[in-house]
């Protein structure tokens, strides 16, 4: 499964039963007798933190609460942490391996490891078992792929939501700019023709219309940040590996909106600064 092994062994051939030999069991119960044989223990480095700070936890004893005839198991090997449920998973109870030949069980999952499509496996793999065993049942064959897919699809469907809504404001962002713009270049003809009648360049009608629009822009990209920070909390479940305050992300959040707001200012911008000085008078 490509868990790492941190510290000690992982389980081998000798993890078996073979020190129960000679001794009565008679009195156990089925489930007593079963877990009797577990004399050996792998834990992950959060169980091995939480009891043993400091210490080296390999050789370390541990009872498992099975009644008073639970075994006491040596720990012999530490692995690291897995995400068995949700890949947001956050702390949550420690985790230890037992023995499958000191306690085994009615039932096992297996994992095939392979190079080429796993889905070309499968009638194979049934076919293995039933030559093994014709009355075994298989069920649940998935891959992995399948697996991870169905325990994120929750966030998946949020964060594609998210995205759909954002692009839409975004594109009511941009269409909303473009207006108050455009509509502002249309109060200030007058102003425009004069400027331009008293010598103003196209680049000075320009730059006086972007940079407008640039202030404005600067003003809602800062309340949108300031904003966004304080609603990071709000898509921590949504994240994995990433932190809430990503800066890459808002500085290319911020270029992106910047860059927007810019085509958005210069079309109508552009289109003021070819005005003709006379035609823009004869307007007002």
């Amino acid at each position: 499964m490509g868990i790492p092994l941190l510290h000690g062994r992982a389980f081998t051939e000798q993890d078996d039963r073979g020190h129960l030999r000679g001794r009565d069991l008679s009195s156990f119960t089925d489930g007593e007798r079963s877990m009797s044989g577990l004399n050996a223990i792998v834990v992950d480095e959060e169980f091995a933190r939480r009891h043993w700070p400091n210490e080296d936890a390999i050789g370390k004893r541990v009872r498992l609460p099975w009644g008073e005839k639970g075994p006491t198991l040596t720990v012999v090997g530490v692995v690291g942490r897995v995400k068995l449920n949700q890949l947001n998973e956050q702390g949550g109870f420690v985790q230890a391996y037992l023995p499958f030949l000191q306690g085994p069980s009615g039932g096992m999952a297996v994992l095939i490891k392979t190079s080429p499509a796993p889905e070309a496996l499968i009638t194979a793999a049934r076919q293995q078992v039933q030559a093994l065993d014709p009355e075994q049942p298989i069920y649940d064959v998935r891959t992995l792929a399948e697996m991870r897919d169905n325990s994120i699809a929750p966030q998946r469907l949020n964060l594609t939501l998210l995205a759909v809504f954002a692009g839409v404001a975004l594109a009511l962002a941009v269409i909303g700019l473009y207006g108050v713009l455009a509509y502002a270049v249309a109060q200030r003809q007058r102003e425009i023709g004069v400027r331009m009648a008293l010598g103003a360049q196209r680049r000075d009608v320009l730059g006086l219309l972007v940079g407008h629009g640039m202030r404005l822009t600067g003003i809602g990209v800062i309340l949108g940040l300031a904003g966004a920070l304080a609603l990071t909390r709000v898509l921590k479940s949504l994240l994995f590996e990433i932190k809430p305050f990503d800066p890459v992300t808002f500085l290319m959040v911020t270029a992106v909106l910047a860059g927007v707001a810019l085509l958005a200012c210069w079309i109508p911008a552009r289109r003021a600064a070819k005005v003709d000085p006379v035609e823009a008078l004869r307007y007002e």
